[in-house]
């Protein structure tokens, strides 16, 4: 594995790392209790200190367990002092306190803690087996007991205040010096380490049963923090996916094959399968430092890692939540595993679910074999056996299932139903969505439907979708004529490029998953999105020239490829017409603006990685350079000028039916010279469509300089076009809103002053200068044969 990969997962793997550290520190305890001879044993145990500690000195402590002596036991049952009562009155209590020192352990076991005991420890009731009840002192421990401030809540106060009070039942616990246990009903087979809190709960346990169940329903395995979640066909059966709360998106979309069985990200490996992979002999809750568990009626079989919270959840059960992650608000989870940061909150149904960083489900939804990508959010909402990508948003009440949507980066609209999976036979239909993908209010989606290969693309409000495979990307589907949906092809690339400039700032602004980051910054306007346009063209030009054979061979007259003769207009139906179209209509002006839209695209893709390829050869070099070398460094030495109107014909190779390259294991996703390869590919099939509408083209010396000449100037043109079309989309709402809702106008941001128009304009500009830059340096404009760079 390379640094690079390496450095990618390691907080992954740092986190698996601690949790074990947690759990070795249950075993050790336990471990240590069962290994006492008698219950007058005293015991020392030296475990490291927990690495949220910073005023720690040393990387270890020593712990004495020992049994209460007469006295001390006589202060804890006292009903004026302590006020305990044995439940079971053969419990085996252990005192589990802090040696100050080296060598002061067997002095220390003397120690009379009455005066702690009152202090910290107040009308409890001790019951089951055994108990490990921690006692904090001033002198070995770091903390002391907190008094509430007069502005925190009940609750937090409460969970600030090392020591037990107003339990009903404690059971089978370790309660660590400086745990904090208040007003629960029962607490039994839990691990409470320093810091960390139980306040007013209920039923806090963790029963064989239900350890034993949840292993059977899901495989969820509380060591190795994971499980199975069932995605796609809802019957179940199809998809299975083994996750770990340490796993990526890559490694699901792995797990499911959506890459083919290769991928250039790095995995989050499997975590070791224990030499015991049974339930444990004594199951048991984990709450780590600094972690929470509030006003809850009912939690068992749980493992809260430092900072992570459930907070007035309504029932919680097999649940692992890694740091700063929390269950809150009357939710219901079982079988939950939540990365950094992630949330399921406000009266949210949430079964065997996994929520990596920074994403949320709730407020009011049920989702149910569900996983989330980084950053994704759902409220009001159901969803089930789906797959819910990185930034992928559903803020309104709406239905999915069965969704197979790895990319995310798209919306949910009200009322949509992404879920018509039932054939009346069977519910075991699914769907695969695109990147970036909106779906209109109250859209209805009929299944099977594949967008995989239509990124971006809008179902416009009320549309019903049939089953169908659609590859036509930023298209628009609305509805049609003769109860047909109508696609327009390239539509947000020709009418609403806005809508593109501004996701790729909003997907930037909103990634606050950084530990993902190394795989999901991807771009929209990619070398995997270009030859998904490429395909696309291909499919609208092949029906063109199909026409014009048929006329030619019917004694009409010929037209050109991408424009198809009058017979068209009454347009093209469904994908026998044209492949990739799905069961939509297409007009001939929507085929041209498909073209178009696509063609501007990927020649401007293509130019750019040119532009960027000369400024930085302008940076690097000081010496004359030759007009030669200067094209033998971008790959155009020998190119001579060529005409002719249509594009070089390729053959799709959407027709399999076949997952697109994930962004991720695009060579240019991090690889900058792949990405020029690829974008001079490009580049070399579109010269004799940049070049066949110029005529700066003759066969003197400098052909090549006047090729690259046009080339640079193509590259303005569209940059120029792009920021006009940006500018346009946007000041259009403008126009209509202003004529439409009284006061729009001052309430709402103008296209002059719009951040995003304002880039765009500001990156043709800057363009500009960098063409003009170029062309200084290869003496075009002055007409010199040499070259020194100016940069």
């Amino acid at each position: 594995m390379s640094t690079a990969s390496s450095s990618a997962i390691a907080p992954f793997l740092e986190s698996r790392s601690s949790r074990q550290l947690y759990h070795d520190r249950t075993l050790a305890l336990l471990s240590t209790l069962a290994a006492t001879s008698s219950p007058q044993t005293t015991s020392l145990l030296t475990l490291p200190n927990h690495p949220t500690h910073s005023s720690e000195r040393r990387s270890t402590s020593t712990f004495l367990l020992r049994p209460p002596s007469s006295e001390e036991l006589s202060v804890l049952l006292d009903p004026s002092l302590c006020n305990c009562r044995l439940v079971n009155p053969n419990v085996e209590i252990r005192l589990m306190y802090r040696v100050a020192g080296n060598g002061e352990g067997k002095s220390m076991a003397k120690w009379d803690l009455s005066a702690a005991l009152k202090e910290q420890v107040r009308n409890n009731g001790f019951g089951g087996e055994w108990l490990i009840l921690g006692v904090l002192l001033d002198g070995p421990d770091d903390a002391t007991t907190t008094t509430a401030t007069a502005s925190s809540s009940a609750a937090s106060a409460l969970s600030n205040v090392a020591g037990l009070s107003n339990n009903t039942l404690l059971s089978e616990c370790i309660l660590e010096p400086g745990s904090s246990l208040h007003d629960n009903s029962e607490v039994s087979r839990t691990h409470v380490m320093k810091h960390a809190s139980i306040v007013g709960c209920g039923s806090v346990t963790c029963p064989r049963s239900v350890v034993e169940a949840s292993r059977k329903k899901c495989r969820f395995d509380m060591q190795r923090g994971s499980m199975d979640v069932e995605v796609g066909p809802e019957a179940g059966g199809g998809r299975l996916v083994r996750v770990c709360v340490e796993s990526t998106l890559v490694d699901v979309c792995r797990d499911l094959n959506m890459d083919s069985g290769v991928t250039l990200a790095p995995l989050v490996p499997q975590p070791p399968t224990p030499k015991n992979d049974d339930v444990p002999a004594i199951p048991m809750n984990s709450l780590a430092p600094r972690s929470s568990l509030l006003h809850t009626p009912t939690a068992a079989h749980v493992a809260l890692l430092p900072h992570s919270t459930i907070r007035s959840a309504q029932s919680v059960l097999s649940a692992l939540l890694l740091p700063h992650a929390a269950i809150s608000w009357g939710v219901t989870a079982s079988h939950a595993l939540l990365q950094w940061d992630a949330t399921l909150t406000s009266h949210s149904d949430a079964h065997r679910v996994f929520l990596m960083e920074r994403s949320e489900v709730g407020p009011h939804s049920f989702t149910a074999n569900a996983i989330y990508g980084a950053d994704a959010h759902v409220s009001g909402g159901e969803v089930h056996c789906t797959v819910f990508g990185p930034n992928a948003n559903g803020h309104h009440q709406s239905l999915l299932i069965g969704i197979l949507w790895p990319l995310g980066r798209g919306n949910v609209g009200y009322g949509s139903n992404v879920g018509s999976n039932h054939t009346g036979r069977i519910p075991d239909q699914e769907t695969s969505v695109g990147e970036g993908t909106f779906w209109g209010l109250g859209s209805v989606i009929k299944f099977p439907v594949d967008l995989t290969h239509a990124p971006y693309s809008i179902v416009a409000a009320g549309v019903q979708l049939p089953p169908q495979r659609i590859t036509l990307p930023f298209s628009l589907i609305t509805d049609g004529p003769n109860n047909m949906n109508l696609l327009t092809p390239g539509w947000l690339l020709h009418y609403s490029p806005y809508t593109i400039a501004r996701s790729e700032v909003k997907f930037a602004n909103r990634r606050m998953a950084k530990r993902h980051d190394f795989y999901t910054g991807w771009k929209i306007l990619r070398a995997g999105v270009m030859d998904m346009l490429v395909d696309a063209r291909e499919s609208l030009l092949s029906v063109g020239r199909r026409q014009q054979q048929q006329q030619q061979q019917s004694g009409g007259e010929g037209t050109s490829g991408n424009r198809a003769p009058a017979s068209a207009v009454q347009g093209y139906k469904t994908d026998k017409a044209i492949p990739g179209l799905g069961a939509n209509q297409l007009t001939e002006k929507g085929r041209q603006i498909g073209i178009k839209a696509y063609t501007a695209a990927i020649q401007r893709y293509a130019l750019r990685g040119l532009l960027h390829r000369l400024v930085t050869m302008a940076k690097a070099q000081d010496e004359v350079l030759s007009a030669e070398d200067v094209l033998r460094h971008v790959g155009l030495e020998g190119v001579l000028a060529v005409s002719g109107h249509d594009m070089e014909t390729t053959t799709s190779s959407t027709s399999k039916v076949n997952w697109p390259v994930l962004p991720w294991n695009e060579e240019a996703h991090t690889d900058p010279e792949a990405q020029w390869k690829h974008q001079h590919s490009l580049l070399m099939k579109e010269l004799p469509s940049i070049i066949s509408s110029t005529t700066n083209t003759n066969n003197n010396n400098n052909n090549n300089i006047s090729i690259l000449s046009t080339l640079l100037q193509k590259c303005v043109a569209l940059e120029q076009d792009h920021a006009k079309r940006v500018y346009q989309s946007k000041s259009r709402d403008d126009a209509r809103g202003a004529k439409t809702v009284p006061g729009y106008a001052d309430v709402h941001v103008a296209a002059e002053k719009d951040s995003v128009a304002l880039a765009a304009r500001e990156e043709a500009e800057s363009v500009k200068r960098d063409v003009a830059v170029v062309e200084e340096m290869m003496g075009i404009a002055t007409g010199g044969g040499g070259a020194r760079s100016r940069l």
